[in-house]
């Protein structure tokens, strides 16, 4: 009996020291200095070291295989509880069933370390044209843009239903890291994360997820069921959280900027099948008179098509999308993102100033300003 005792109060004790761990990380990365530092400390070569050796077994996702083994484990320790307890035999079932918070909060407390301060860090150093734009230029930057886009259709292949064809995910995931040549700044990590299939990918399709970044596995797992077009974005999303950059509205917009700068067609039809919306926005009749419409370049009819593709396709897989949705929501809130899942836009906000009767640009509009300018 004593022997079981000693396992019930040494277990407690674990339990006490991981949750203090947790709150003090909380409590520690409230302060961007402290956040700063420790992401680019510890949890920067935690992370290198853990992508390292997930990355010596590319197949196989870390992620689901830990999933899968913790499923199994609790399912098990519940069976050994009952029987305990059917047999009276409380303190062993005492000491199972503690083994399970156990397991559970050394995994959340080595994710925590691994990737929570990420979010309170300073903001993302990104160059966006800080300059003013004036409407007259509207056009010749909507043009150079779409002149781009429409080049892109000419260098892709495209299946019957829009999408493109070819470029798989180890072929993609190559491209994308060669694209990241343009992110010098030491804010983010030189390293990449191990990039992963996921075989479970037919459940996250109907959560409606394309991609999730566990940095205790330093890994960035892809949903190979996504719309092909997407690879790249969703692979520079997830590799983005891997360097450092945890908030998701600053993955979306260093994916954006990575992949729009790229040599690669494909990758930069990937960033406009996403967000030339901004430039459209951009030139819309709230700035433009219908004369100066009038010399706006026309889209490729394969854009469109491949636009109407995504939304279907989506539209389609969303048995799940809500569960999904709110437990996405929930995680995001809790590590200290008051937006929740609405932060994923962030950035693409642009108004009309009835003062000035000018346009005050999104982050995603500068971005492309940047790049017009440069």
């Amino acid at each position: 009996m004593f022997k079981k005792l000693r396992a019930i109060i040494f277990k407690s004790l674990v339990i006490v020291i991981l949750v203090l761990a947790i709150v003090l990380i909380a409590v520690l990365k409230k302060n961007p200095d402290t956040a700063e530092a420790m992401t680019r400390g510890f949890s920067r070569g935690y992370i290198q070291v853990a992508s390292t050796i997930s990355g010596l077994v590319p197949f196989l996702s870390f992620t689901e295989l830990m999933a899968v083994i913790f499923f199994i484990v609790i399912v098990v320790l519940l069976v050994l509880i009952i029987r305990d307890l059917v047999k009276i035999r409380p303190l062993k079932a005492v000491s199972k069933l503690l083994t399970i918070p156990v397991m559970i909060l050394t995994v959340a407390t080595m994710y925590s370390l691994s990737c929570e301060m990420a979010y309170n860090r300073k903001e993302m150093p990104l160059p966006y044209y800080e300059s003013e734009v004036d409407r007259t230029e509207f056009v010749d930057i909507y043009n150079y843009f779409a002149d781009d886009l429409n080049y892109c259709v000419t260098q892709l292949e495209f299946n019957e239903d829009g999408d493109v064809k070819g470029y798989d995910l180890n072929e993609t995931t190559k491209l994308v890291k060669e694209a990241y040549a343009i992110v010098t700044d030491d804010y983010f990590a030189s390293y990449f994360g191990a990039v992963k299939p996921m075989l479970s990918s037919f459940v996250y399709l109907e959560f409606q997820i394309t991609g999730v970044s566990f940095n205790t596995f330093g890994e960035a797992n892809i949903n190979t069921m996504n719309t092909k077009v997407n690879y790249p974005i969703t692979i520079a999303h997830e590799l983005a959280h891997t360097k450092g950059v945890m908030r998701e509205d600053d993955a979306n917009k260093l994916a954006f900027y990575v992949c729009l700068n790229s040599d690669n067609p494909f990758l930069r039809y990937s960033a406009y099948t996403s967000y030339f919306y901004q430039m459209r926005s951009m030139v819309s009749s709230s700035y433009l008179t219908e004369s100066e419409r009038e010399n706006l370049h026309p889209l490729d009819p394969a854009y469109n098509k491949t636009q109407s593709y995504v939304y279907n396709f989506w539209k389609k897989h969303n048995l799940l999308e809500d569960i999904g949705n709110w437990f996405n929501n929930l995680y995001i809130k809790s590590s200290g993102v008051p937006e929740g899942t609405s932060s994923y836009s962030g950035g693409t906000e642009h108004e009309f100033d009835p003062t000035t009767n000018k346009l005050k640009p999104s982050l995603y509009q500068k971005l492309y300003f940047e790049k017009y300018y440069r």
